[in-house]
């Protein structure tokens, strides 16, 4: 039987190669982890148990302290750890799944079991608001109470960042929080929107009504339309035919007490994309 010859990275490892400006030292300290199997993967994996984080493997209750940990969620699987950014390996959020992609990502604040604060942020997946839409509605369909749960939604309200000698302001340091419940229901019934082509018909309207070509963000078609819909008693909108669309699928949700009650009524209705 003829040896396995080495894959080129496992050559290029044997390999006593220096690069100008960048030594193999440099490199070698800069190792980062990534975990390729499942057993590897598991060490990280979080579960939820009676509403509150914990090991997966020892169930220990989860407290991340004031700093928080990263995260990912794939194949319907929590995975968390600190970030490790000074020791070697290096622990990033593409730590957990050996850089493969994943459903979402982010960093929590966890004390004692109890999530206070979720931040959707991560450099490498940069989560939309959709990712953010799936973790909510994952924590929720586990069991977890999001009353007094903190989201930062700068990104989903487009908050200024300011910059300071050139660089711009951390994200931590820039948080526009919100409830989570608030949040959920806001992107469900921004989801929901696009789903019933709300969006489509609101660009086109205005487009007729100004006969010109307007450029719009969807989001903030969105935005304003779920704030005239929620400050008038009137559910109805003109559109192109001359008529009248009343927005049957999205007035429900307005009459129910809370945020939370809310965003199990639209997320009772087929929101899958």
């Amino acid at each position: 039987m003829e040896p396995t010859k080495p894959s080129f990275w496992e050559w290029l490892d044997d390999e006593s190669i220096e690069v100008a400006g960048v030594p193999r030292t440099k490199l070698e300290r800069e190792t980062v982890l990534y975990c390729d199997t499942a057993a590897e993967r598991q060490k990280f994996a979080l579960s939820v148990q009676n509403g509150e984080i914990v090991h997966d493997v020892s169930q220990e209750i989860v407290d991340t302290g004031p700093d928080g940990w990263i995260f990912v969620l794939r194949d319907g699987v929590l995975y968390g750890s600190q970030k490790e950014t000074k020791k070697i390996p290096r622990i990033h959020h593409t730590s957990f799944v050996g850089g493969e992609c994943v459903q979402t990502a982010g960093m929590m604040v966890i004390s004692n079991g109890v999530i206070k604060t979720i931040y959707p942020h991560s450099g490498h997946y940069r989560p939309s608001e959709y990712e953010l839409l799936v973790l909510l509605r994952f924590l929720v369909n586990n069991g977890v109470d999001l009353t007094n749960v903190e989201v930062d939604v700068q990104r989903i309200q487009k908050v200024f960042r300011d910059s300071v000698n050139g660089a711009l302001v951390k994200k931590l340091d820039n948080a526009h929080f919100w409830d989570a419940y608030r949040v959920w229901y806001f992107l469900e019934e921004k989801h929901l929107a696009w789903k019933i082509g709300l969006f489509d018909e609101l660009v086109e309207t205005v487009g007729q009504k100004t006969d010109m070509h307007v450029s719009l963000e969807r989001s903030d078609i969105l935005e304003d339309s779920v704030m005239e819909e929620i400050n008038e008693e009137s559910s109805e909108i003109s559109f192109k035919d001359g008529g009248s669309r009343a927005l049957s699928l999205l007035r429900p949700a307005y009459d129910a007490p809370t945020f939370e009650d809310a965003a199990k009524q639209l997320a009772s209705c087929e929101l899958q994309p």
